[in-house]
């Protein structure tokens, strides 16, 4: 057989060797096999291919192999016989020692499962200690397991927090505890050291939420020990890992005081109808510089919570009968009743009282039902028509100094050198309502000095919460959904008398109530809502603007069936209303007046903004309402008031509108809006603007007396105080925009007659996109006890919000305490008959805190569940409150004891 790799070429070269000097020779390789690859494994049966032939040596060239028949058909060889291994008859891979991890790993398993169900079966769910986190756990455990197959039932909501106001308590005295958890509960307790529950009542506050609960418990004797909280939900008991320490101490006893016996009072005439048909001539400001007989107390002009003396010396008054017109007799005949007072115990008035004081007025002269006393020019000089406390400005208040812009309007006629035919004389204190009926406006009355009305029992210095009632939501185009009472929303309280109580459209049951008080507010809604003092049930169906309100709403001070109330925003998704201020009538819920906010031919003004955030003054002695707007104009409004009691039931008004347009030189036209309510004594209104100016406003001549820059936004109401023969203003400025950058909201006293600052005091404060820092909140000029200190809460502080109590002379802070939240909702000063004095502040987060005029010391605190904006009032010992959040806008009834 010929060889075939006879012609064989050199072989090439490999990449790796292809730059070597002389190359590598390589072994040649078979025709037919592929480079580096193996031959394939011989047939089975065959032994191995012969290994191959050592490679020549460098250099020389092997021959080419010459094959044999026997090359291509090998004899076939039989395979080696089968060999046992030497370890055959050994057992060793056979029979391997057995694995125990399995049978430990299923004996813990059994035994943690039965840990479980002793823990979950075995264990009381209310157990504490160590027994309870194992109950716990195995809860979670079980729950979860449970869960997985759809047959777990929901974990309970998780307790937020657990506390009370103080971790002292005196013995025989209810604490409150306060729950706040993150769902619906259905009851709370509180657990003593030994698992033991105490006695007590719980209280969801925020229904129909009931996420925050009050527990009640009088504890009995002085220990001191860990409590902890329980909640109950889904019909089980729940322990919880809140607790507290509270220690329980003796009271020490206080020595009885040898009672002083009480000087015998004068009797009071019954009240006539002549003593309140006409308005004094004498002016509220005259103040005798000389002794008379009987001579007008300055405390008579203030607001203290005792009867007023005015009605022994008001019959006295002589008025000539034919000066009397016949068509205010009867609006006047009105003002002689006094509603019923239980507190005083006093009788109630009989259904025909009215109607038989009306008819003794044509029986017989007036003159002739008069005691018969002293003459009545020796108690009161007549015809002193000018007040001897007389506004003039100091150099430095003076208007020009600002370049202050005066134009009175009447409707869209310009009037020069105007005069009132008839000045307004607005009194303060108690003098502002002819009966103590309770809350009728803002604040209080025409001074702004508090919204608090009659005395309270403050011994055990703790507030409960006794009813609430939901409130409504609208929302707007472009300020969300609102809810509840908004900024600066203050209910007011009323006590109607008998007459005016049948006449109205209250429900048949609430005309029954005997001394009826009424709680009237004001919502986001754009619904006015009425409601019983005592136990917080609609008295009457809302009356329903369709805009959203603001403010707070103002009775009329004779008891009249009429509110004023302004509005505050007037879009809605797809709809544009009118805006304004609204004077209603109460008999059958008719609209009686509306003051446009916009411009119009009828009305000139600066600023576009048309809302009322303001409240109304009421002037029962020339029959006058007051009030200012965001579009920066002052109204005086005669209202005209005819009141037919006696026959047709009817109450209407014939409006007379002047109106006031001021600005300071270069002040922009959109920062004369007034967002604050007026503050008047006599015939001065005292006004503060979006910039800033801080004004007195003579409402005879329509005319600024005197400007004081205080430096940025005013939000908050003036509050005024008389001082003998001074006249106090307090005031506090936000930081908004001039003062943004120094970061100090600017309190201050002024002289309200001069416009002089007395003192001021800084408080650091910031601007924030969602509120504005610094004062937003009425001041509270403090009384008895408290009658050298003024209190002004300041929102956006370091601490969150601050409130502060400083010396009304100098300015000095007595003390100063936290409100982690801030707080835009005004204080209130509550006393008892001592005159001792506790301070509420409701802070933005629904916090109420009860505490020490004189110390700041917090004596408790009530947590409503949801944000606060307005403010309160109070009626003796009752304080009315709402929220406004979307999960709690409710208004609220609470007992302070």
């Amino acid at each position: 057989m010929s060889n075939p790799y006879e012609n064989q070429q050199k072989p090439r070269r490999r990449r790796a060797d292809r730059h070597h000097p002389e190359g590598v020779n390589t072994a040649p390789r078979r025709a037919g096999f592929p480079p580096e690859e193996e031959a394939p494994m011989p047939l089975v049966g065959y032994d191995a291919a012969p290994p191959r032939k050592a490679s020549p040596a460098p250099g020389m060239r092997p021959a080419p192999r010459v094959y044999q028949e026997a090359d291509y058909a090998p004899p076939r060889r039989d395979p080696a016989p089968y060999r046992q291994d030497a370890y055959a008859a050994n057992d060793y891979d056979e029979f391997e020692p057995r694995r125990r991890w399995p049978k430990v790993l299923s004996a813990l398993l059994v035994l943690v499962i039965a840990v479980f169900a002793a823990s979950y079966f075995l264990i009381p769910q209310d157990a504490g200690g160590i027994l309870g986190q194992a109950r716990k756990t195995a809860d979670t455990v079980v729950n979860g397991g449970l869960n997985l197959v759809g047959l777990g039932k929901k974990a309970p909501p998780t307790l937020i927090k657990f506390e009370t106001a103080e971790d002292e308590v005196y013995a025989g005295v209810k604490t409150v505890f306060t729950f706040t958890a993150d769902g619906p509960l259905e009851g709370v307790r509180v657990l003593n050291g030994a698992g033991v529950p105490l006695t007590g009542s719980a209280l969801p506050v925020d229904q129909p939420d009931n996420k925050v609960w009050t527990f009640s418990s009088v504890m009995g004797e002085p220990v001191s020990s860990t409590l902890t909280a329980g909640i109950m939900y889904d019909d089980t008991w729940y322990h919880t890992d809140k607790s507290l320490f509270l220690t329980v101490v003796q009271p020490s006893p206080v020595p009885t005081p040898e009672p002083t016996p009480e000087p015998t009072p004068e009797p009071t005439p019954e009240p006539t109808l002549e003593a309140l048909m006409e308005p004094s001539p004498a002016p509220l400001a005259v103040i005798q510089e000389t002794p008379a007989p009987t001579p007008v107390p300055v405390q008579q002009l203030l607001p203290v919570f005792t009867p007023k003396p005015q009605a022994e010396e008001a019959p006295e008054i002589e008025f000539p009968e034919e000066e009397i017109p016949e068509d205010m007799l009867v609006s006047e005949d009105f003002t002689a009743l006094y509603p019923e007072d239980t507190a005083q115990n006093t009788p109630e008035p009989q259904e025909n009282d009215l109607a038989a004081i009306a008819e003794a007025t044509t029986e017989a002269p007036i003159a002739e039902e008069r005691p018969t006393q002293a003459p009545a020019a020796e108690v009161i000089p007549a015809a002193t028509p000018q007040p001897l406390l007389t506004a003039q400005a100091a150099d430095s208040a003076a208007p020009s100094a600002l370049g202050m812009v005066d134009d009175a309007y009447q409707g869209g006629r310009k009037l020069s050198d105007y005069t009132r035919a008839e000045p307004l004389n607005v009194p303060g204190g108690d003098a502002y309502t002819v009966y103590d009926g309770g809350v009728f406006t803002f604040r209080g009355d025409a001074m702004r000095q508090n919204a608090a009305f009659g005395t309270a029992p403050l011994g055990l210095k703790q507030m409960t919460v006794q009813w609430q009632t939901e409130l409504g939501s609208l929302r707007t185009s472009d300020s969300g959904t609102l809810y509840g009472l908004g900024w600066s929303g203050q209910p007011a309280i009323v006590k109607w008398a008998v007459e005016v109580r049948d006449m109205m459209n209250l429900s048949e049951d609430k005309k029954a109530v005997k001394a009826l008080k009424e709680v009237i507010a004001a919502g986001q809604d754009g619904k006015v809502y009425f409601f019983d003092l005592n136990d917080g049930v609609a008295t009457r169906e809302p009356i329903d603007v369709g805009f959203p309100l603001k403010g707070s709403v103002a009775v009329d001070t004779q008891g009249r069936p009429i509110i004023a109330f302004g509005q505050g925003i007037s879009k809605l998704p797809g709809e544009t209303g009118a805006i304004g201020y609204y004077l209603y009538n109460l008999i059958d819920q008719t609209r009686l007046y509306f003051i446009n906010g916009r411009q119009s031919d009828d009305q000139r003004q600066y600023s576009t903004n048309g809302a009322f955030d303001g409240t109304a003054l009421f002037d029962h002695r020339s029959d006058s309402m007051v009030v200012a707007g965001e579009n920066g104009l002052f109204y005086t409004v005669k209202l005209n008031t005819v009141f037919d009691f006696l026959d047709k039931k009817t109450i209407t008004v014939d409006p007379e509108t002047i109106y006031l347009r001021s600005k300071a030189g270069r002040q922009n036209d959109n920062t004369v809006s007034i967002e604050s309510s007026v503050a008047m004594y006599g015939p001065y209104a005292y006004v503060a603007d979006k910039q800033g100016i801080l004004r007195c406003i003579d409402t005879t001549s329509m005319k600024t007396l005197w400007a004081f820059d205080t430096g940025d936004n005013t939000d908050a109401t003036i509050s005024l105080e008389l001082e003998g023969d001074r006249l106090a203003l307090y005031t506090g400025t936000t930081v908004f925009t001039r003062l943004r950058r120094d970061g100090n909201a600017v309190i201050r006293r002024v002289d309200a007659l001069t416009g002089e600052e007395v003192w001021q005091q800084a408080v650091a404060a910031k601007s924030t996109n969602d509120e504005r820092g610094g004062v937003k909140a009425s001041p509270v000029v403090g009384k008895n006890s408290a009658g050298h200190l003024v209190y002004f809460t300041v929102n956006e502080t370091p601490d969150g919000g601050t409130i502060l109590a400083l010396d009304k002379a100098t300015g000095a802070v007595a003390w100063q305490m936290p409100i982690r939240s801030g707080a835009v909702s005004s204080p209130v000063a509550v006393y008892d008959e001592a005159g001792q004095a506790v301070i509420i502040q409701a802070g933005n987060d629904g916090m109420l805190y009860m505490m020490d005029a004189l110390t700041g010391q917090v004596y408790s605190t009530l947590d409503l569940g949801g944000p606060v904006e307005g403010s309160p009032a109070v009626y003796n010992d009752m304080l009315v409150i709402a929220t406004s959040g979307r999960n709690n806008h409710n208004l609220y009834g609470i007992r302070i004891e």
